[in-house]
């Protein structure tokens, strides 16, 4: 028996004594009571970024809010994949491969409709001076430098690359959007870099291997005129110093 992505449509085949010829199919609504979680699903393929080869990598989902590990899978040798997304929940989504950085994105599907597919290619930058990545999955408290508990698994990851390659130095870069005063940005973008390296440093890494800056609002990715375009100026990056 198979259940559609809508939680409630259930399919299945069968031989039974009216049937002509072989299997008929069937289908019929599941009870309320045990309808499963309605899904979304990513799918797309990943590859060098400089050499646009398909790479065999890891997908991981986490859960952001238990911090634990809903799926783990790997893709196909030319780097295709296809993950599902249980609807109602928020997820960290991290594609990784030895000799790259790892991809970082989340889905905020506590409100999201199911039905839904996602299409991203997802380029992988080897481990080289001044390759960078946003990391998407590290979050504070407004006007606060505090991290979130939500971060944990993303800042593991982080700890796992360094520990992976012992002699890479990295420097963590914080940014804001264009609210508020400029010193204050410049200040609250120091303190959130500098968040990060604690942790980093609290979880056995050699502080020499790190720095920190903060570039306040001075570095726009997007237009800070709408609400969509400042959430994505508000962000850390990792920059590779020396591998």
């Amino acid at each position: 028996m198979i259940v559609a992505a809508d939680g409630k449509t259930a399919y299945y085949a069968s031989d039974r004594s009216d049937s002509r010829g072989g299997l008929d199919l069937y289908t019929f609504e599941l009870r309320d009571d045990i309808r499963p979680a309605r899904t979304l699903w990513v799918k797309g393929r990943v590859y060098d970024r400089s050499t646009r080869k398909g790479l065999p990598s890891s997908v991981v989902l986490t859960d952001l809010n238990t911090r634990q590990i809903i799926s783990n899978l790997q893709t196909d040798e030319t780097g295709n994949y296809l993950i599902t997304l249980p609807k109602g929940k928020d997820y960290a989504f991290n594609v990784k491969r030895k000799g790259y950085l790892f991809f970082s994105d989340n889905y905020s599907l506590s409100r999201e409709q199911g039905d839904t597919a996602f299409n991203v290619d997802i380029p992988l930058q080897p481990i080289e001076a001044n390759a960078a990545i946003v990391l998407k999955n590290i979050f504070f408290e407004t006007n606060k430098y505090e991290l979130k508990p939500q971060s944990e698994a993303e800042l593991n990851n982080v700890v796992q690359l360094l520990k992976d390659n012992p002699t890479l130095r990295i420097q963590i870069n914080g940014h804001t959007d264009n609210s508020g005063k400029t010193a204050d940005n410049q200040l609250l973008s120091e303190n959130r870099a500098k968040a990060v390296t604690t942790y980093l440093v609290s979880k056995g890494i050699a502080a020499a291997r790190l720095a920190f800056k903060g570039f306040g609002d001075t570095v726009p990715v997007a237009d800070n005129s709408t609400p969509e375009g400042r959430a994505q100026n508000r962000r850390t990056e990792l920059k590779v110093i020396s591998r």
